[in-house]
This record gives structure tokens, sequence and C-alpha cells, in this order.
């Protein structure tokens, strides 16, 4: 089976698993939504910020060794296990003893029993078997589905439960307990491979590793800077409206588009000894990745108040405007995650390191200094930045690869187009019902169809000589056969 072939099936699987686990996380979001106020959402925001500093801080990048490396062995495998293992249990210790002086810090004492839970899901989810990340190596995500309807319907099922019976943050801690818990458990049904303690490789690991570690610290800061300054300026109620609306953006992003792209991670891998076929590859894969965006984000910013009362009810409206400037951070989000995994996948990591860095400085000074007045300023600086730092990356990546830029502005043309003609009929619509969900699910509708039907028809128009063109449809046209037989 060739490379493309295997990505665009496993990325096909991987949107099947992320519809269950994803959608999941979804409907307990809107849930909660509508039983907590925006002052007791602000505690949630503050442990959720909290649990993936946690989830950054121990990234070792041993998924991403593992996928790059030309052989691997069990002695990788299990190398990678236990320094999961050390370093993630070391630093659940760590965030135990300091989560009084965090919860002082965020001027919130409950957090200092939420940290120090919450802090139990790292070590127990570093239990996992190394085995999956040989799977995702060989891109094979097949095995992985069973898991992850147990371990998401569980963790959802106690989400809800606790939230019923006492709406506050330990519904979701106890959720991502639940969740580690199951997949530590039940990768060992997914994958034979048993590990054994060593650190036999710890040295090459680490070499790789350190620069990864770096970055997630450095990673998180320009991920959540405008929520804590946003929790400094205005306060725990403003952090719950920002923080929810902002997750709203991203909903799309961690639902599937993400995890839908991290076959593409491994392919890039692959071809990087040739400098033709990573150029391709790249090219391809961004066009993809902006094909998809597009449309979504051109919806997200033209009906924001209309996504917000739909999904999260009245109660938030006064913070529906800040929707709009993040379906520039939406866009952006996925796309410099894209980028990032191509950068990574040829093993440049120090030199993205020190690009993060003095991005995420620059990032953080401009917010501090002009975008603390208002949250609707503070929205709009995060978006636009979010946008020049995808754009400097994109041409660093450029320049590594040799892609052509023309060639991908012309790749991108019809989603572009597409998008702007379903934007303007649906704009001028005249929906006569009242209701916001019935006004949601035409006006959606409507779009899609439209930016999909003129999407593919543009795209016969202007790119059916490509190369790109033609192997998508090599692809696809099996896949037609199949289903009509």
């Amino acid at each position: 089976m060739s490379a493309s072939l295997k990505v665009l099936k496993s990325a096909g699987l991987l949107f099947g698993i992320q519809v269950v686990q994803r959608g999941l996380g979804i409907i307990s979001t809107l849930i909660l939504a509508r039983l907590l106020a925006p002052e007791h959402f602000g505690i949630v925001a503050l442990v959720t910020i909290a649990l993936q500093f946690f989830e950054l801080l121990v990234e070792t990048g041993n998924r991403q060794y593992i996928v790059q490396k030309e052989t691997l062995d069990d002695e990788d495998l299990d190398t990678a296990w236990s320094m999961d293992i050390l370093i993630k249990s070391s630093l659940a210790v760590l965030v135990i003893a300091s989560s009084p002086a965090l919860a002082r810090w965020f001027d919130e004492p409950a957090l200092t029993a939420a940290l120090a839970v919450a802090a139990l899901a790292l070590p127990i989810r570093a239990l996992r078997t190394p085995g999956m990340m040989r799977l995702a190596r060989e891109i094979n995500y097949r095995p992985l589905f069973r898991l992850t309807l147990w371990q998401k319907g569980l963790s959802f099922m106690t989400v809800i439960t606790i939230a019923f019976i006492d709406p506050s943050h330990w519904a979701i801690i106890a959720g991502n307990l639940v969740s580690a818990a199951v997949l530590a458990v039940g990768s060992y049904r997914v994958d034979r491979h048993r590990p054994r303690w060593t650190l036999s490789r710890f040295r090459q690991q680490w070499g790789f590793s350190q620069w990864l570690l770096l970055r997630g610290i450095v990673g998180f800061t320009r991920s959540q800077v405008d929520n804590l300054l946003v929790s400094r300026f205005f306060g725990t109620t403003a952090l719950g409206g920002y923080n929810l609306v902002r997750e709203v953006s991203l909903l799309p992003a961690l639902s599937a588009i993400i995890p839908m792209s991290e076959p593409l991670l491994a392919a890039i891998a692959q071809s990087r000894e040739s400098r033709t076929n990573l150029a391709y590859r790249v090219s391809f894969s961004l066009a993809l990745m902006i094909t998809v965006l597009t449309p979504i984000t051109v919806f997200i910013m033209l009906y924001p108040e209309l996504i917000v009362r739909v999904l999260l009810g009245t109660q938030w409206t006064e913070f529906a405007p800040l929707l709009q400037p993040f379906g520039l951070f939406f866009f952006t989000f996925c796309l410099f995650s894209l980028i990032s995994d191509a950068v990574i996948a040829q093993g440049k990591v120090k030199g993205l390191f020190w690009f993060d860095l003095t991005s995420t400085t620059i990032i953080l000074a401009t917010l501090y200094w002009f975008a603390t007045d208002s949250l609707n300023t503070m929205a709009w600086a995060r978006g636009w930045l979010a946008v020049a730092t995808t754009g400097v990356l994109l041409l660093i990546l450029q320049r590594q690869t040799r892609f052509g830029a023309g060639h991908l502005l012309l790749l991108c043309l019809p989603t572009a187009l597409g998008s702007t003609v379903s934007a303007l009929v649906t704009i001028s619509m005249d929906v006569p019902w009242e209701l916001p969900l019935v006004e949601f699910l035409v006006r959606g509708t409507v779009f899609v169809l439209l930016a999909a039907i003129s999407t593919v028809a543009l795209a016969m128009l202007f790119l059916r000589q490509t190369t790109e063109w033609q192997q998508l449809m090599s692809l696809i046209r099996p896949m037609i056969e199949k289903y009509r037989n």
C-alpha cells in the first residue's frame, strides 16, 4: 500500500475515532456550559489551563522520536516508556507540592485540592504500553478504535453523572482520571508489547526530546498567554467567558482536523531523504489543510452570536463578539500545528524551539503592553499575532523544503473562492424562522453545501492538470467503485 493511501485511510480512521472521542467531549462541555455560570466556569478554565500545562510540560517527544527514527527496536520503545513514567511521576509530585502556591497565585483556594488530584492522571497515563507509538509509526490506527470507545465512553459517563449531582470542576477532573486509567489498562489489550524498565537509550532520546520538552513549556505560554493575562487583568468571571468562547472556536480543530493530520507526520518523515518528494508532500498537506480550514473559519467569523447562542446558551451572548477574532486563531492553530510537525519530521527541533521562544516573547510583550484595555482588544490582538507567527513559520518551512509558494496559492484558490461565494449567498438569505437552532441548521447546511460544491467545481476548473489533483482522484475513484459494488 502506498504511503499516500495509508495516510488517507488512517486519516479517515482517525476521523471516526475523533468523532467518538471529541463528540462526547463536546457534549459534556456544552452540558457544563448550561450548568455553570460564567464565574463558576472561571474555576473550570483555570483547572483546564493547569491540566494543559502539565501535559505540555511533560511532553518528552517520545512519539515524535519513535516516528521519525529510521530503525526501531524494543530497546527504543522500552526506554521511551521508562522515561515517560520517570518524568511524569516526578512532575506529579512537584505539582502536588506546589498546588497551594498556585492556588494563591490565581487567588482561588479551591485549586489546591483540584490540582493535586488532577496531577495523578500524569503517571497513570504514562503506564500505557509504548507499542502504541509503534502503531503510529506504522500509520496503523485501527487497533485504537475499540480502546477509544471504552476510554471516552466511560469518561463521558463519569463527567455527566458528577456534573448533574454536583456541578463543579470535580466532574472534569474525575473524568480525566477515568480516561487515563482506561487508556493505561486498555493499551495492553490493543498491543502485545510488554515493556521492561530500562534507560539504556536515554542519551539518544533525551538529545532529541529535550528541545521538545522546552518547546512544550514555550508552546503552552504562547497558547495560553492571553488566558493568563485575562485572569490577571479582568478576573475569573471574564476568564470563564473568554476561555469558553475560545474553546468553542477550537472545537473543529480538536475534534477532527488536527487528529486527522497526524498521519501526515509519518508520511513527511518517510520522504525526507528525497527533497522533491518532501516538497511535494509538504505542499499537498498544506493545501489539504487550508482547503478544510477556510470555509469553517469564514462561517465562524460570519455568525459568532448565532453559534454562541446555539451551542452555549443565551447566558454567554455578551462574550459572543469574541468568537469572530477567534476564527483567525482557529485557522492558524491548525495550520501552525501541521507546519510544526513538518519541521519536526525533518529533525529540526532545536531551531523550532528558538523560533517558538522568540515568537512567544513578542506575543507576550505585545499583549501585555497594548491589549489589556478590553476582552475584545485582547482577542483581536491574539488572533492577528497568531496569523503573523504562522506566516513566518510557513516561510521558514518553505526555505527548508523548497516547495513552490505560488503553486500552493494555486492549490488553495478553489477553497478561497468557493468559501467567498458561499458566504455571499448565505448572508443574502432571509431565514423566516426565529429559533436560533433552526437558523443555525439552515444557514450552516446551505453554507457547507455551497462551499463544497463550489470548491470541487473550481478545483476541477483550475487544478485538473496538477499532480495533486490526479493523485487525489486516483485514491478516491477506487473507494467510489468499491462503494458502488
